[in-house]
Formats: C-alpha cells, structure tokens, sequence
C-alpha cells in the first residue's frame, strides 16, 4: 500500500466520521454508514483506528489538536504581556473562544459540519464523547480557570465554575442550531458573523465574571492551586 494512497484512506474515513458524528452523535452514527461513505471496508477502519471509540478519537485528535496548541501559544503570549499581573477578563473570554468560533466558522462546507460537531459536542449527555473531549482540553480548561481566577479573585470557586460552564452552553446553544438564532431574532443576530459574536460573547461573560457572588462558600481553591509547569508560565 503506497503512502498517498494510505493517507487518502484515512482522510476518507476521518472526513466521513466527521460528518456522521456531527450530524448523528457517537450512538446514531454506525461504522457501516461511515465506510459505505468513505469508500472502504469495515476492516480498514478496524485496521487504522481499533474501534469505533479509536475513530472518534482520531477524529478529535486531528480536529482540535492544534487548536490545543494554538491555545497554548496564545495564552503564553497573553502571560508574557501581562508581565505576572492578573489579565484583563476580556483578554482571557477573547483568547478562549476566539480559535473554536473560528475554526466553527470556517469556509463551507468544513465549517457547518466542524460547527455542528462541536455542537454536538457540548450537548450530547454520552459519557464517551464528554471524556474524549475533556481529555482533550482538560490542561487547557484548567490554565484558563486559573488566570480567571487570578482576574477574580474574590469569586468563590462555584462561582468561577458555574460561570465557565455557561459560557459553554451558550456556545453549544448557538453550534447547534445557529439558522435558529438568526431566526427568532428576525435576522438581527447573524452566528456566522464571527466578530460580532465574538464581542457579544466576550461582553456578556466577562460582566458576569464581575458579577457579586453567589455561592456561600469560600474563596476559589483548587482553580488557583494546581502546581503549574512550563506552559503555565506568568
């Protein structure tokens, strides 16, 4: 088997999953869906990924590792400009989802099928899909809860997590079906305008990081405290 020809097999299928994961979740898409689409047998999936999780998780790995790693590198620009002062909430919103709405809002055709995965994504209750994920983004989430908690450090830490979540539920809630959004506004909130989503979004969750807090308990712990390493630099 010739290297173009093996590297073509697997686009084919990843680029099949994609659509099939995106459209129907992890349950809803079969692998048989999957080759018929992208032209292969059974066996060749079996081959390259080991199971229908391994697909998934490839499928994952090309999508979003280097939108990990563009995280990394602009957080560590953010922390160099900082020079060891807490960031500004907005650059931190904006640093945060700016790389994921892009990606989102890519040229089609790739960009409804990445919106609708990550989508699906944020909503879909399988604990499969939710731990391929955070395994994903877990240091990532967990560096920009720490500089979020340094921009806030009077908010409780369920404060704090309460607050990052909707952020990703306001996000899965756009993702998924933005022609809704754009429809119950009558046109005025267009999601594939990405800048100005983007601005909205930032607006919106940074007065709430600034919002009083809730929670009776004490001040954010465990958001602060993980013992940094070498990306983490401030």
């Amino acid at each position: 088997m010739s290297q173009p020809s093996e590297q073509s097999r697997k686009t084919r299928i990843l680029d099949a999953a994609e659509r099939a994961f995106a459209d129907l979740g992890f349950e809803g898409a079969s692998l048989r869906q999957i080759v018929q689409a992208a032209r292969v047998n059974l066996a060749t999936v079996y081959y390259y990924f080991g199971s229908k999780e391994g697909l998934m998780a490839a499928v994952f790995e090309r999508r979003f590792g280097p939108l990990r790693d563009e995280h990394w590198e602009a957080l560590q620009k953010l922390d160099k400009e900082a020079q060891g002062y807490p960031l500004p909430m907005e650059k931190i919103l904006e640093t945060m989802l700016r790389p994921a709405l892009r990606l989102a809002t890519a040229a089609a055709p790739q960009g409804r099928t990445v919106m609708r995965l990550i989508g699906r994504i944020a909503s879909d209750p399988d604990p499969r899909i939710q731990e391929l994920f955070r395994g994903q983004f877990r240091e990532v989430r967990q560096a920009y809860l720490e500089r979020i908690h340094r921009s806030a450090p009077e908010l409780p830490e369920a404060d704090i997590l309460w607050r990052f979540e909707f952020i990703w539920g306001a996000f899965a809630f756009v993702l998924c079906n933005p022609a809704k959004l754009e429809r119950i506004t009558g046109g005025m909130c267009n999601p594939a305008d990405m800048n100005t989503l983007l601005a909205q979004m930032v607006a919106c969750f940074a007065a709430g990081f600034r919002a009083p807090a809730v929670s009776r308990t004490g001040p954010a712990s465990r958001c602060g405290k993980r013992r940094p390493n070498a990306r983490d630099r401030v």
